[in-house]
């Protein structure tokens, strides 16, 4: 049998020094959480585990972690955190490429105040091309949103239209390498959206790493991320119910 191994992380909280809190978490996938790394304010914990190629970082700010949930059995087979929201809009992700990107790259799509998400269009096929986004206000007057992405052309448009009383409750996809023409770039292949009352997708080619970002204690307030030719990171503006 192999040697089993045990680490305690010690987070600084005593009352004079109680300064340090986990920001973010990072791991790497492979079917199982093969590596955690903690990321806090002051330094970052890890890695522990055997770090492998899909790596994936979940930050978040305007917010404090609270708990940690997944799937386990014979292993830690998924892990996902429970945040509070510290002020009305609060970010969590991204998922996608870990580059910074330039300011052109830089997309962000929140909802305005009484406004609901009718609809929205995506430019699918090896991977997500583009996103746009429809809103309307009170039923009343609408406003479409300029297209995230598309620097190059897509395969198929589809649209995914909400009823009334439709919320946003989670997303899901997957994270993978470009193909073609434009060739290893790290973007999102596929995307789902989940709502309170179905899933819509998935968009795209489901391949490679796999994400999924549920909440409960929060209510959709739009999407941010990185794009170019593709939507190369995507991550979720939440405020406080």
């Amino acid at each position: 049998m192999g040697s089993k191994t045990t680490i305690t992380i010690i987070i600084d909280l005593a009352k004079k020094k109680g300064d340090e809190e986990i920001i973010a978490i990072i791991r790497s996938i492979r079917t199982i959480i093969s590596s955690l790394s903690l990321q806090t304010n002051k330094r970052t914990h890890g890695p522990f585990g055997r770090v492998s190629d899909s790596v994936f970082s979940i930050p978040w700010d305007k917010g404090s972690l609270v708990g940690f949930y997944g799937i386990a059995d014979h292993y830690i087979d998924g892990i996902g955190v429970f945040v509070k929201a510290h002020e009305e809009i609060m970010r969590v992700g991204t998922w996608g490429t870990s580059k910074p990107g330039g300011p052109q790259n830089k997309w962000s799509f929140q909802l305005e105040k009484n406004h609901h998400l009718n609809k929205i269009t995506i430019d699918h096929g090896d991977l997500i091309y583009f996103l746009m986004f429809t809103t309307n206000h009170k039923l009343e007057s609408t406003h479409t949103s300029q297209k995230y992405g598309d620097w190059n052309g897509g395969d198929v448009v589809s649209e995914v239209t909400f009823d009334w009383n439709e919320e946003i409750i989670a997303i899901s996809g997957t994270v993978a390498s470009s193909r073609g023409k434009y060739a290893g770039y790290t973007i999102i292949s596929s995307i789902s959206f989940v709502t309170n009352k179905r899933t819509h997708g998935p968009f795209g080619s489901v391949r490679g790493t796999h994400f999924t970002t549920p909440w409960d204690d929060g209510s959709f307030a739009g999407f941010y991320g990185l794009c170019g030719y593709y939507i190369d990171s995507i991550g979720v503006y939440l405020k406080e119910k």
